[in-house]
């Protein structure tokens, strides 16, 4: 089970969590995932031989369409 804070404290009428609950979380970063190396290894799990190729190639299409 997991319980996340999301810490924004600058947008307006939002406090500061006080220090005595901050020691009790561990502070995790996010980032954007990297799409084509996702890709690749899903394509090299499934056999495909020239999943680098293809990767950048998917990226691409599915980019190209969310726009």
């Amino acid at each position: 089970m997991g319980v996340f804070i999301t810490m924004n404290p600058s947008y307006a009428g939002r406090t500061e969590l006080p220090d005595n609950l901050k020691v009790l979380f561990r502070p995790v970063s996010m980032m954007v995932p990297d799409y084509t190396i996702i890709a690749e290894i899903m394509l090299f799990a499934e056999g495909f031989s020239e999943a680098k190729t293809l990767s950048g190639k998917m990226t691409k299409l599915y980019k190209l369409s969310s726009e």
